[in-house]
């Protein structure tokens, strides 16, 4: 059998074991007619571009092979800034993501103020003078998407045409301009837009206008304030039970979730036990010195709000490791058998110091530079 009469198939597993060989397949691309397009598809299946790997100039190439963009399945391109002499790769870059339509993993590690990559190309006049509008991409295997750009119209409006997005990573960084590091003003997401959503990275401002989608894992940076919890934010308790039966089959789905928050940190986690019930792993940092204001009322809050959480299993509050543990059958006094209480309880860190016994202060001042300072013993001793 001559080897261009050999199924397709057959010639990609052939050609499979040398798919992270790229000069090894762009030289059997040259060498055989019947290779040349089961080792172009293994050359550009799977694609990084960066300057300090010297191959940014494929992007021009995507740009005006269809055929070639049509190929690539997972992308990831890194450019510096939008200096004059990239702009010219930033309008390729939006003509080539245009083109990729088979993508199932988009990185974009570009400037921050570039989202306009995202829209589709302007449309030229036609002969008759007619103007065309730019008509936008669809992604319908696009899974992964990694950008630095805010929520704006740009990035809103590529989340609707890629109906299969299952994880979305933003960066927290908005700019390298000073005077464009505040947050951007949120741009509303319709319902329809990414339904399959399920991790997300990103800024905490983000987190309202994904409440819809069915998120598993969320990683926020920035400060995760009250406001941008449903259950927080209505102004009674009437309205806040209303808005989180709204979102309970989706809030209800909520398993991973880190976070960084400026609010009260015992107020906050009883408005994220109400809004994700079934919270497996909770990490959150504060930016309040917990060594100044908690006490035995403050942790005893926080662990009576954590025993609510029934899948809870691992805990931790600005670095402090929270532990579980199976709580004792209660009997029941009017008969014989036992009533099993919660099935957790948290035990709280350590919430009162006890000073360290040192001897009293000396007045005589003379001879402090010979005093040898008991370091070891300065240190707070915690216990329960």
């Amino acid at each position: 059998m001559a080897l261009a009469d050999l199924p397709p198939e057959l010639i990609d597993a052939a050609l499979a074991p040398l798919a992270h060989n790229l000069s090894a397949l762009a030289a059997v691309a040259l060498s055989c007619s019947a290779l040349n397009p089961s080792a172009t598809r293994l050359l550009y299946r799977n694609l990084s571009l960066s300057a300090y790997a010297r191959n940014v100039s494929v992007v021009n190439l995507l740009a005006v092979r269809p055929d070639l963009a049509g190929l690539v399945r997972t992308f990831s391109v890194h450019l510096d800034d939008v200096e004059p002499a990239v702009l010219p790769t930033y309008s390729d870059l939006q003509r080539a993501l245009a083109l990729m339509t088979n993508l199932t993993s988009l990185a974009l590690y570009v400037d921050a103020s570039a989202s306009w990559i995202l829209s589709p190309p302007r449309a030229k006049t036609s002969q008759k003078g007619g103007i065309l509008h730019p008509v936008p991409a669809f992604y319908p295997r696009l899974e992964h998407l990694t950008c630095n750009f805010p929520l704006d119209a740009h990035l809103a409006a590529f989340l609707g045409q890629a109906p299969s997005l299952i994880s979305l990573q933003l960066s927290s960084v908005l700019s390298s301009d000073p005077d464009l590091q505040s947050e951007p003003e949120l741009v509303h997401v319709p319902p329809s837009h990414i339904p399959l959503l399920e991790a997300y990275t990103g800024p905490a401002y983000v987190l309202p206008a994904l409440a819809s989608r069915p998120l598993r894992a969320v990683h926020l940076s920035g400060d995760l304030t009250l406001d941008l919890l449903p259950s927080a934010s209505a102004p009674s308790t009437e309205e806040a039970m209303s808005l989180l039966r709204e979102t309970e089959d989706n809030g209800a789905l909520l398993q991973v979730m880190s976070a960084m928050t400026s609010a009260a940190p015992a107020q906050l986690l009883e408005a994220l036990a109400l809004a994700y019930p079934n919270l497996i792993c909770l990490r959150l940092m504060t930016t309040r010195a917990l060594w100044d204001l908690p006490d035995l009322a403050f942790y005893s809050r926080i662990a009576s709000t954590l025993s609510t959480l029934p899948h809870l299993a691992a805990f931790e509050l600005s670095g402090i490791h929270w532990q579980s543990r199976r709580k004792a059958l209660e009997s029941d006094s009017s008969s014989s058998t036992a009533v099993p209480s919660a099935a957790k309880e948290w035990i709280s860190p350590p919430v009162s110091p006890r000073a360290a016994e040192l001897p009293p202060p000396d007045d005589d001042d003379d001879d402090l530079e010979d005093r040898d300072y008991d370091f070891d013993g300065a240190f707070l001793d915690w216990s329960y």
